[in-house]
């Protein structure tokens, strides 16, 4: 995690830096509930009424935290994607699934705004936009195995909707510790390598 901005963050103008760095601390230390725009405030080292001049009230505050972890997810994945280029579909598909359980681990608290908040992304435009980006990067990738053959009788929208929840699922199950708890002394790229390659067993022969 980044060194807290803080007070210098907000001197430099970048206020909204600063109170989501605090948001990220607090999430972390005390989980969702324990936000609040006036802690937030105290932890960046600003006036009370800053973040709500900013970001309006608690929920926007979340919403522009959960737009950040959105924009990391895309950058992850989209880096994950270029370096993975010259591999077959499949393990280019298990390098962004890798990608986004490691984005989850390395950055528990937004995932669970994200995800798990009950945060409604219809009222933020920007925010649903950024999520939708996501789900339309890891669509076209599905929509390109069945083009290619590696899944020739799959409907793309139910393939998306399967690699989502398997790698949604480990990264779930990992932020928990649910998996640490049963596979033991397993790391992170073994259980997501394992996991991932498994659809290989139920899909066509590739080109």
């Amino acid at each position: 995690m980044a060194e807290n901005p803080g007070k210098s963050a907000y001197h430099h103008g970048d206020l909204a830096t600063a109170l989501l760095f605090a948001v990220d601390e607090i999430i972390r230390e005390k989980g969702v509930g324990s936000v609040s725009l006036r802690e937030a405030a105290r932890r960046a080292g600003v006036s009370h009424s800053a973040p709500a001049h900013h970001f309006g009230d608690k929920e926007g505050l979340l919403a522009a935290f959960a737009e950040q972890g959105f924009g990391h997810l895309s950058e992850v994945m989209t880096t994950a994607m270029a370096g993975a280029a010259d591999l077959p579909q499949l393990e280019q598909m298990s390098a962004i699934g890798k990608a986004y359980v490691k984005l989850a681990a390395e950055y528990p608290a937004h995932f669970d705004v994200m995800f798990r908040s009950g945060l409604d992304k219809s009222k933020y435009p920007s925010l649903h936009q950024t999520a939708e980006i996501t789900f339309a990067f890891l669509h076209e990738r599905t929509s390109d195995l069945v083009a290619q053959g590696v899944f020739p009788d799959a409907n793309p929208d139910d393939l998306a909707a399967f690699f989502w929840s398997l790698v949604h699922g480990l990264a779930v199950l990992w932020v928990d510790g649910s998996l640490q708890a049963v596979l033991g002394d397993r790391t992170l790229d073994s259980v997501i390598e394992g996991a991932l390659a498994a659809p290989s067993l139920f899909a066509g022969e590739q080109p």
